[in-house]
């Protein structure tokens, strides 16, 4: 059954960076219905390794939850013997059961931070009627990442040009690879989402190498030797060097900002979101309004 109030819906995977979901949840809290926060009963990550989450941060949360739209949801979500990757899909399915049926879901990473997230918002309640019949019409929307690589006193080492995809958005939940669907229509908003991703502390980046979805799928200390060695002096020899798709991260660049509040404010001035069109014929629009009808 469509679910008419609760029309943008947004899920986060809990884990080991847990302090950056406070950033991204303010940049969309005003403008979604539902935020399911979920998190293995058991404390571990999906590598099987032990996560420890303060009581602090959930009475943070809780104080942060001013209109009552955070659900914490706690499963076992680590199985012995199963791929990280296939573990984080399976999560991110149980947590779309979790949100509900109807809406527009929206899987987002604790470090992903969806800047001027009103206009998208006013995007997709402007096109809900793309939600009447999700089984037989599937819709997808992708957006375009701005990863963060490094960063330092100064500054923010960002990847250039912001060409790399993300899977964001669905009105149908069934996950097949993290957060892609492999069903239905695919459209590219142009839309950026800032993914603080590799500019981290060193501790941080292993833990993360360590317990993610990627974990198996690359030498992942390699690459980790490989990012310690950038800075300010040779971070525009860095080309093509994506560890599983090379030519997605082409160069760096360098922005500077104190702290990541600095770096969104700073660089949603030099690029504020752009107008979001749909892009689907006029006839294909009209025909999935007309059927939204009935």
């Amino acid at each position: 059954m469509r679910d008419k109030k609760n029309i943008i819906k947004a899920g986060y995977l809990l884990s080991y960076d847990y302090s950056y979901i406070f950033t991204s949840v303010k940049q969309i809290y005003d403008h979604v219905d539902r935020i399911v926060i979920s998190y293995d009963e058991n404390n571990k990550t999906w590598a099987g390794n032990d996560v420890y989450i303060p009581e602090s941060f959930f009475s943070e949360i809780k104080s942060l939850d001013t209109q009552h739209k955070i659900i914490l949801y706690k499963d076992k979500f680590y199985i012995e013997g199963t791929a990280p990757m296939d573990l984080e899909t399976r999560q991110r399915n149980m947590m779309a059961e979790k949100m509900g049926n109807g809406g527009w879901h929206m899987q987002i990473d604790a470090d992903e931070y969806a800047y001027d997230f009103k206009k998208l918002s006013q995007f997709l309640r402007k096109h809900q009627y793309l939600l009447a019949d999700p089984e037989k019409n599937p819709v997808n929307f992708q957006v375009d990442w701005v990863t963060l690589f490094r960063h330092d006193e100064s500054g923010f080492y960002i990847i250039e040009p912001f060409e790399e995809k993300c899977f964001l958005i669905t009105n149908y939940p069934k996950y097949q690879y993290a957060r892609r669907t492999n069903t239905g229509r695919t459209l590219s908003l142009e839309y950026r989402l800032i993914h603080q991703s590799w500019a981290r502390d060193e501790n941080e980046i292993l833990e993360k190498i360590m317990n993610w979805g990627h974990k198996n799928d690359f030498d992942t200390m390699k690459f980790f030797e490989f990012w310690k060695g950038i800075h300010s002096e040779n971070y525009t020899e860095c080309n093509d060097f994506h560890p599983l798709s090379p030519s997605d991260w082409h160069q760096l660049s360098f922005f500077p900002a104190e702290n990541i509040d600095d770096f969104i404010k700073a660089f949603e001035k030099k690029f504020p979101q752009p107008e979001l069109k749909l892009n689907l014929s006029a006839t294909k629009k009209i025909k999935l309004w007309l059927k939204s009808l009935f």
